[in-house]
């Protein structure tokens, strides 16, 4: 089996998911970074309860609506 390196994000982004967010703002699940980077982390694929754990609960409550709203699993 192939081994895989995961290159580090650009300087001035979030070092968790490689996108450009606040840091109060949830990490993009959908990033390749992310999902790479949370799976070497956790043995696991990210959830978006996972993205939005670090978040204030005010912020991931009101993720978790507008999520829910659009059919999203969030679990």
């Amino acid at each position: 089996m192939a081994k895989m390196t995961l290159m580090p994000p650009k300087p001035g982004v979030c070092q968790e998911c490689a996108v450009d967010h606040h840091p109060a703002l949830p990490h993009n699940k959908d990033s390749l970074y992310y999902q790479y980077y949370f799976h070497g982390k956790h043995g696991r694929w990210p959830t978006w309860k996972d993205a939005l754990a670090h978040c204030n609960e005010e912020v991931q409550k009101k993720w978790e609506n507008v999520l829910k709203e659009k059919g999203v699993d969030i679990e």
